[in-house]
């Protein structure tokens, strides 16, 4: 037993000695490592107190550079200072100079404008120079005097009376296509045929209603630029194409309804080829219009259709006029719907012309006491 213990005991000191042994071991490793810690944080704390020292300086530093820059800058610098061979720029001065005095008689007007110099807007303290320097003022006088309202409306009249044309006894504008003045193609030389009379009545009917204008517009144009066309008067046109016979017919029938009190007009008469080319609205084809067109009629000379008219206004009363008393003179109305200004020959309306010229020239006749001569009551031209 003794023995036994003895074992444990020596068993139970070697542990101790073996634990004692460990920690020491233990200790000794612990200790260095400490230390290495204890080192470097002491190390990085002095770098980083040397970095924010040398940030300080720096700060420092800078403050006073510029607290030094401006004492400086707040000093009285000379504005301009000038170096030998350096450029100057180019500058422009203007100075005052005595103003000359001109003398001028009482009562006359200076012939010339005064304007006010750069200068005059400067002050007296301004230091002069030593170049001279001459200004001369040029002034630009307007010598007519400012137009009037009246003068400018004068103006515009005679540019108005400047762009009518005068066509016949009647002025109307200008157009693209309008003939020229009258007077430049004399109407034919009278002859003194039987049909003078009826002629001179039908152009005086015709000029009752200067502006031809139906629902198509405003042709007053059209038929001077069909005379001009073939260098005829317009009279010697609009009614010389006609047919005799219808002339005749329309003489007897205009005078009748001017003794009812009716103004009426030729709103169109004789239209050949070329003047039907131009005519709008409801219409026949070219060369074959009643008007004079080559295949209908034979063309000038031959015309036998009208249109016709009031002059103010009162066309309908004409037409009803026509409707009413038309056959008695061989015309009447053969579209009142379509076309109701037309008038055309009906019925034996070469034997009724024959009849109205007869008894025309039979009343003229009779009172410059001449006899018959029925020969040339056919043979009218």
């Amino acid at each position: 037993m003794i023995a036994l213990a003895g074992a444990v005991m020596r068993h139970l000191g070697a542990q101790m000695v073996l634990r004692r042994v460990s920690l020491r071991s233990a200790s000794s490793l612990h200790w260095p490592a400490v230390a290495l810690g204890a080192v470097s944080s002491i190390r990085y704390q002095d770098a980083v107190g040397a970095l924010k020292l040398a940030a300080g300086a720096f700060a420092g530093a800078a403050v006073t550079i510029a607290i030094m820059n401006y004492q400086e800058g707040s000093q009285d610098v000379p504005a301009v200072e000038t170096v030998q061979n350096e450029p100057v720029r180019n500058e422009t001065v203007v100075y005052r100079r005595n103003r000359q005095i001109l003398q001028v008689d009482a009562g006359q007007a200076h012939p010339y404008t005064e304007q006010v110099e750069v200068s005059d807007d400067l002050d007296d303290e301004t230091p002069a120079s030593s170049f001279t320097r001459s200004v001369q003022t040029v002034s630009f006088v307007n010598p007519d005097e400012p137009a009037s309202i009246g003068t400018i409306t004068a103006a515009a009249r005679q540019s108005i009376k400047q762009a009518l044309i005068k066509v016949g006894g009647f002025f109307t504008f200008a157009s693209r296509e309008a003939a020229e003045p009258e007077a430049a193609i004399a109407p034919r030389k009278k002859t003194g045929s039987i049909m003078d009379e009826v002629d001179d009545y039908l152009w005086e009917v015709y000029q009752r209603v200067p502006v031809k204008k139906d629902g198509t517009g405003d042709f007053t144009w059209k038929d001077p630029a069909a005379a001009k066309r073939v260098n005829m008067a317009l009279q010697d046109y609009v009614i010389g194409g006609m047919d005799p016979e219808f002339r005749e017919q329309l003489y007897h029938a205009g005078k009748a309804m001017d003794a009812a009190g009716l103004e009426w007009s030729l709103l169109s008469a004789f239209r050949d080829d070329y003047r039907q080319k131009l005519a709008s609205g409801f219409k026949a084809s070219v060369g074959n219009s009643l008007h004079g067109g080559s295949r209908r009629t034979g063309g000038y000379g031959h015309g036998r259709a009208i249109d016709i008219t009031g002059t103010d206004g009162s066309m309908h009363d004409v037409w009803q006029w026509i409707d009413a008393h038309g056959a008695k003179y061989g015309l009447y109305r053969p579209m009142p719907g379509n076309d109701p200004a037309h008038i055309q020959q009906r019925g034996d309306w070469q034997k009724i012309a024959i009849n109205l010229r007869e008894a025309r020239i039979h009343v003229a006749d009779a009172g410059k006491g001449k006899g018959k001569d029925k020969s040339k009551y056919a043979n009218a031209r």
